[in-house]
């Protein structure tokens, strides 16, 4: 028995290695074909051949769907699009039903373009159908980011008690003196007023690294080796870690400062974003500055915002100015109508911030203290559906009350 057992064992080894082999080839046969594809029915639709497009689509779509899981993993989110697309061809040619229910299934698997279907002449001639207004609702509440903020419940305002205050390392702490005598950061903050100096800290941050949002999290989590790590390999981080550079570079120029993790309603949406919050004196409130995005917002005015006064101006319309130099990487400029009336209107839903702000905070210590996090959930919206949550390393409480979660500190 061992034997038999130990001659099939290159047989599996073997079989297991075409499989691979196999699987990764049919994954790039269909890539190739779905780029073929792709050029055919551009060059179709150029033509205004809409029957040889919509057939294209269709055609496309029965691949997928008789392919193996691999396959069907890898393209899932082209799915939706190729029905989209297919909704627009058949109605070009005049099938206003085949074009309907091709839309319906786009988006009973997902698909959420609401500004593009809202505005796309392809489908003008549907808008006055009923089921393409209902579509169009569906899509809307999917993915009309600022109308989804709009429709979120008032907070609670409820009364807190038992939860721990937040606080902010002082300037005078070892590690931010070293920080801020390696990275001259007086000469950087400059001479000028308190909002200069916040503003040229933000710039700095922005400049001295690039965002890379993919990338993973160096182990030391602080504005020196972060620094550092990205100099030396040549890379760059995400927004959390560009939050965590600028939070400590306010608290070394004697700011009080946080890093906020702004959330989106999906709890399936990954994409949320980091930003800061610096507390001014001079305007006594919180401010908003984005190091990603080179970004702050103000009023007509020109009054610096904070994220609560931003969030509820896009809740009703009112007036926001976004920055002209904002922008990504110092390649794309952001405009008001992305940053602000879809991005961040997706990416305000809840927020979350660390109790205490200090140095190193979210780098893995062994036997390290626990990190504390205190979530703000608009009305009875709770992600993690009670008041305190614990797990290993991390304490989470859950709140509906700006006041307290804005405190002064």
């Amino acid at each position: 028995m061992k034997k038999l057992l130990f001659l099939f064992i290159p047989f599996f080894i073997n079989a297991a290695m075409a499989f691979a082999q196999t699987s990764v080839a049919t994954v790039n046969d269909f890539k190739d074909y779905t780029v073929k594809l792709e050029n055919n029915r551009r060059a179709a639709s150029e033509k205004k051949d809409y029957a040889t497009a919509a057939g294209l689509m269709s055609e496309w779509v029965g691949k997928y769907e008789q392919s193996p899981a691999k396959i069907k993993e890898e393209y899932k989110p082209y799915y939706p699009g190729m029905y989209y697309n297919l909704a627009c061809y058949e109605n070009l040619q005049g099938k206003k039903v085949a074009a309907l229910n091709a839309l319906d299934k786009a988006v009973a698997l997902g698909y959420s373009n609401y500004a593009n279907t809202l505005v796309d002449t392809d489908l003008t001639s549907l808008h006055q159908e009923k089921r393409f207004k209902t579509a169009l609702q569906t899509l809307r509440e999917r993915g009309d980011m600022n109308y989804i903020l709009q429709k979120s419940a008032p907070y609670k305002n409820e009364q807190v008690k038992d939860l721990p205050n937040f606080s902010y390392q002082s300037a005078d702490a070892e590690d931010l003196v070293k920080f801020k005598k390696e990275f001259n950061l007086d000469s950087v903050a400059g001479n000028g007023d308190e909002i200069s100096k916040i503003k040229n800290l933000l710039y700095w941050v922005h400049n001295v690294v690039r965002h890379d949002g993919s990338s993973d999290n160096p182990i030391s989590k602080n504005g020196k080796d972060l620094i550092a790590i990205c100099k030396k390999d040549s890379r760059g981080i995400n927004c959390r870690m560009m939050a965590t550079i600028l939070k400590d570079a306010y608290q070394a120029e004697g700011f009080k400062a946080r890093v906020v993790t702004c959330m989106p309603k999906d709890t399936a949406d990954f994409d949320c974003h980091v930003i800061n919050v610096v507390w001014s004196n001079t305007l006594n409130k919180w401010v908003w500055m984005d190091p990603t995005f080179n970004a702050y917002v103000s009023d007509a005015k020109g009054n610096l915002l904070s994220i609560e006064e931003v969030r509820g101006r896009l809740k009703t319309g009112g007036d926001l100015t976004l920055n002209e130099d904002a922008n990504w990487n110092n390649k794309n400029k952001q405009t008001k109508e992305y940053y602000l009336g879809y991005y961040m209107s997706k990416n305000l839903y809840w927020i979350q911030c660390a109790v205490n702000s200090t140095w190193d905070l979210e780098t893995y210590k062994k036997d390290g203290p626990v990190t504390e996090y205190i979530n703000l959930y608009p009305g009875t919206f709770n992600t993690i559906h009670q008041a305190k949550k614990v797990t290993k390393g991390s304490v989470t409480y859950a709140i509906s009350n700006p006041e307290y979660f804005w405190q002064k500190p």
